[in-house]
């Protein structure tokens, strides 16, 4: 309690230290309502409503409604000024010195032995801790996560049950599964989520967490995504290695981002240079300063008269201001069938020739058909395709050039499936909500890591610039 010189008192609050006197005689009246015997009856007094009484009185916490004069406090705008302004000022002294009682049933007043009222301190304290108070802590639990080293992964044998559910694990239908942050051993149910971890932990692909800590990593996940991901570190393997077999020869799968920006990095380059010497040969100029986009893969393809073809690739979308939004990985799956015969190893640039083109593109899966004519004699080829694609998305109109090794000839009608990797996009960005649509149209900020492949594009196109 505060000591006398900080108590604040009111003279507005009425004296409830006099008991009211409850044996007042009443006129009988037939028709008056009968009164229980656990009513304390009242006397009548002008302009007073009895029943706003009885209901202030039900609402009550054992607080007497009436003073101890037996009548209520006049309301007026006087009187509810001066009360507003004694709580206001504090500074406003009761004008009568009779005493008060401890128990009034006011959780919010106190009386001293003067027969102040005053207010209790708990009413001006704040309910509530600090805006920055809560940042701090909130900054403290984070940097507590930021720092977490790996932990020790508990053994298969440790625990019959799942650590979260309690569920007994079975060995097809409920089989256990750890945390890789806090190296507990829960169910699948249990571990559905998928977070990047700190740098300490040394891994940069999203991780299988339990639930528990997926909340508690979840709010540093944006920073984590500028931090660990695969899209945030520089690219490691420089494309003008000529010393290396993939140098010179891409394969036809990639099992990372990382791969496919090399392998399209490459094409790309090897596209400019034969619009450097052979401009006749190279893709128009007219065609590409209208793209939409540019999908690259490297797929092979062999047969007789029925023949299969396998890729990967990515595909990047031209903004409006020339730049190229982020790569999204894709797969292609095709057949072809005609007059053609032999195996070759073909690097394609597909042309999206409109927002259409693109939008199919945005698809998990979409279909083309187009008809080619495809030569192929040692490590020099070409394949020329016009095709039609349609997705879920939309459709649109493609021109595909390639440049092609291997021994091949043919003129076939070929039918492709182009299916969007979300996993590679999974493993790259590290954002599991990450949606095609995002990363080519443009909310995705360009990744670090597909520098060379922004510098081929660029180069690609300020060279077809120069003829």
């Amino acid at each position: 309690m505060a000591s006398s010189k900080e108590i604040v008192t009111y003279s507005s609050f009425p004296k409830l230290n006099n008991p009211i006197n409850t044996n007042l005689n009443f006129k009988t009246d037939p028709w008056a309502p009968q009164v229980s015997h656990n009513t304390i009856p009242y006397p009548a007094i002008d302009g007073y409503d009895s029943a706003a009484e009885e209901e202030e009185e039900s609402g009550t916490d054992g607080w007497d409604p009436l003073p101890a004069s037996g009548r209520r406090p006049e309301v007026n705008l006087r009187n509810v000024l001066l009360g507003l302004i004694a709580i206001v000022t504090g500074k406003t002294k009761t004008g009568s010195s009779s005493p008060k009682s401890d128990n009034s049933g006011i959780s919010f007043l106190g009386s001293n032995s003067n027969g102040d009222s005053y207010l209790l301190p708990s009413v001006y304290l704040p309910s509530a801790p600090p805006l920055l108070g809560e940042i701090m802590n909130s900054v403290g639990a984070h940097k507590t996560v930021l720092e977490a080293e790996p932990p020790e992964w508990l053994p298969d044998s440790s625990t019959n049950f799942c650590m979260q559910c309690s569920a007994p694990f079975a060995p097809l239908t409920r089989g256990r599964h750890h945390c890789r942050f806090c190296g507990g051993v829960f169910c699948r149910v249990c571990t559905k989520g998928r977070c990047l971890l700190p740098r300490k932990f040394r891994v940069r692909d999203p991780q299988r967490v339990c639930d528990g800590c997926y909340d508690r990593l979840d709010p540093v996940q944006g920073l984590l995504l500028n931090q660990v991901s695969n899209a945030s570190q520089t690219a490691k393997h420089d494309v003008l290695d000529w010393t290396c077999m993939r140098g010179w020869l891409n394969l036809p799968i990639g099992m990372k981002m990382e791969d496919e920006i090399y392998k399209a990095t490459n094409s790309i380059r090897s596209f400019t240079q034969v619009a450097r010497f052979n401009p006749e040969k190279s893709i128009p100029h007219a065609v590409l300063n209208g793209a939409s986009g540019l999908a690259i893969l490297t797929v092979a393809k062999a047969g007789a008269i029925l023949t299969y073809k396998l890729g990967t690739g990515l595909v990047v979308a031209r903004r409006s201001d020339g730049t190229w939004s982020a790569p999204s990985a894709i797969l292609s799956l095709g057949l072809g069938w005609g007059a053609q015969i032999g195996g070759e190893l073909m690097d394609f640039i597909i042309v999206l020739h409109g927002s259409e083109a693109l939008k199919t593109f945005t698809s998990r899966m979409h279909f083309s058909l187009g008809a080619g004519l495809s030569a192929a004699a040692g490590p020099v080829g070409r394949v020329l395709e016009a095709d039609l694609r349609a997705g879920e998305r939309g459709s649109g109109v493609c021109y595909t050039y390639s440049c092609s090794k291997g021994a091949f000839v043919g003129v076939s009608l070929e039918g492709n499936f182009v299916v969007t990797r979300l996993d590679a996009n999974l493993r790259f960005y590290g954002d599991p909500y990450l949606t095609t649509t995002d990363i080519l149209l443009g909310i995705v900020e360009r990744p670090k890591a597909a520098g060379p492949l922004y510098s081929a594009l660029d180069d690609l196109y300020s060279k077809i610039d120069c003829f």
